[in-house]
């Protein structure tokens, strides 16, 4: 073979192969995937890596379960083939505002229907091919979001991981899929830890459909408020003016910040152009003097009275005027003492003490149920009727009751009844404060043994004398008023008013008078009837939630209760 031969056959050998690589390269081209891998160089981040493919962080730790925000140098991942040109399958066209989603690795249908805010029905009817199960790398057709789905502020049933908790365990135990859990909880690509705060799933309440109130303010209305605060400022005129006056005592101490926080009230009011008459009346903290000012002041239908702060005096007033009388505090008296015109701005404790126990019988999921009581004559009706009422749940185990005797318990008895196997609900009914204290005590030293959830009917003043550190590590649910979401701009507003214009932080008392004040004028401002103006719907003001009904015994009564819960980490947490 000549020279110009071998040339010649070894240029066609070149040309084949290139012909053939070439032919490859399209066919590889034309089966392009949708995700290629990609090794990690030298001090690149996640975050880095998903910035250079358009994508979040968030997005690529769930393209990649298992790999840390920080990979190794040479590590492989899998990132979007920016080369991947999709081709829309004949039918498969999106209508209107429709758009096109490319299902990512552990992605759910709940998941990505919440993500763009419809419903999983309408995903599937958008998406026939769905009849075949969800599969990575399926493209849908996204629908134009319907009004049917509630926006991101939705609840959820929340869960701190603790010691021998499993994605398994979890999902039977909460009856929702490791896929739901993973969609809900992005953190959960880094693996299961202890103490982490997990969403569940959403609580579907009995009430969602409550209205929440809407503020309509009226500027042509004129609202005359009455304020009966014991200033027991004898020298002065009954009719005390807004300032000028000191504090010599503890009942004025509370009286003054009430009035202060009331004032910051009306001023915010004033200032959106809602027009306030307000008297403010001593009651001296006398019923005499209380007979000389129904004498004294002309009270019409219309006109609000807010107070007198002690509850006895507050029906009193109301059994004499036709006026709406505002109980401003809780009082043990207020279920007994009862008045149409009079509104309880705080719940009674036997619907406190209703709720918990609902919480207890729709969550309950065979958990071991110990009842701690005290030996106080007046709490053994309440024990034997929660007993019964908890008695009623299908798949009881049993309960236990454990009596303190003189406020002291019995830990050898409690740790009998406590099981190392399953979690465990306590449920104080105590109103002592030495029975409290010592069964945090015993509860709180078997925490690294036994898994503890502390349910009180109420959470009162005796809680305050306990550390809320012990309070935290068993988990400690209570019924309550307090508004544990709160307005943070409403909330640093009205600190920041309040310390301008009296030199302190305001106290509780100062904020109770804010929210009460606010609350009733705002929506009787609002209201074309002043009658009904306080049914029309929930609130929720600095620290206090407010939902008006009108209770079994015919009068208005504010239920705006929430299940709170107090971690280890002492954030306050809303089950519901």
């Amino acid at each position: 073979m000549g020279i110009i031969e071998y040339k010649l056959q070894t240029m066609k050998k070149l040309f084949f192969l290139i012909f053939i690589l070439f032919f490859i390269s399209k066919i590889s081209f034309a089966q392009q995937k949708k995700y290629i891998s990609y090794t990690v160089k030298r001090g690149e981040t996640i975050k880095s890596i998903a910035r250079n493919y358009d994508l979040s962080t968030r997005d690529l730790l769930r393209l990649n379960p298992g790999i840390k925000r920080r990979p190794k140098r040479n590590t492989v991942i899998i990132v979007p083939n920016l080369n991947f040109r999709s081709e829309i399958l004949k039918g498969d066209k999106p209508e209107g505002n429709a758009s096109f989603y490319t299902v990512k690795p552990k992605e759910t249908l709940f998941g990505i229907s919440k993500k763009f805010n419809i419903t999983i029905e309408e995903l599937k009817k958008s998406n026939p091919k769905l009849i075949d199960g969800l599969k990575i790398g399926m493209q849908l057709i996204i629908p134009t979001p319907s009004n049917n789905v509630a926006n991101d502020s939705t609840t959820y049933v929340i869960h701190k991981v603790i010691k021998d908790d499993t994605l398994y365990n979890l999902s039977k135990k909460y009856e929702v899929t490791e896929e739901d859990l993973m969609s809900l909880n992005f953190e959960l690509v880094d693996g299961l830890k202890l103490g982490m705060i997990l969403k569940i799933k959403p609580i579907i309440e009995e009430d969602d459909n409550r209205n929440v109130f809407i503020e309509n303010l009226n500027l042509d209305k004129e609202l005359k408020v009455y304020f009966m605060l014991p200033y027991e400022l004898n020298k002065l005129n009954d009719s005390i003016q807004e300032e000028g006056f000191s504090k010599s005592n503890s009942l004025l101490n509370i009286t003054t910040d009430f009035h202060l926080g009331a004032s910051i009230a009306m001023d915010s009011l004033r200032k959106k152009g809602v027009h306030i008459k307000a008297v403010f009346i001593d009651t001296e903290n006398s019923k005499y003097k209380l007979q000389y000012i129904v004498n004294k002041y002309n009270f019409t239908k219309n006109d609000i009275v807010i107070g007198p702060l002690f509850y006895d005096k507050a029906y009193w007033i109301a059994n004499h005027i036709n006026s709406q009388v505002i109980a401003p505090f809780y009082s043990k008296k207020q279920e007994s003492l009862i008045a149409n015109n009079l509104v309880k701005t705080a719940p009674n404790d036997s619907f406190l003490a209703s709720k918990i126990i609902d919480f207890i019988k729709d969550k309950y999921k065979g958990e071991n149920l110990v009842l701690i009581n005290d030996d106080k004559p007046e709490n053994q009706s309440k024990l034997w009727h929660i007993v019964n009422e908890l008695k009623q749940m299908d798949s009881v185990q049993g309960i236990s009751v454990i009596k303190s005797s003189k406020g002291f318990i019995d830990v050898d008895k409690l740790t009998e009844k406590m099981f190392a196997n399953q979690s465990n609900w306590v449920l104080l009914i105590s109103n002592d404060l030495i029975t409290t204290v010592a069964a945090v005590n015993s509860l709180k030293s078997f925490d690294e043994t036994f898994n503890i959830t502390l349910f009180s009917l109420k959470k009162d003043r005796k809680f305050d004398k306990i550390d809320n550190n012990y309070l935290g590590k068993l988990n400690f649910t209570y019924p309550s008023i307090e508004n544990v979401n709160y307005n943070k701009k409403n909330y640093n507003a009205f600190y920041k008013m309040f310390k301008k214009k009296n030199f302190a932080f305001p106290s509780k008392y100062a904020v109770k008078g804010f929210d009460v004040t606010y609350d009733i004028l705002t929506k009787v401002a609002s209201g074309l009837d002043d009658e009904n103006a306080l049914l029309s719907g929930s609130s929720n003001r600095i620290q206090n939630n407010f939902n008006y009904v009108i209770n079994h015994q015919n009068e208005l009564e504010n239920e705006g209760v929430q299940i709170i819960q107090l971690n280890k980490d002492l954030d306050l947490i809303i089950l519901k």
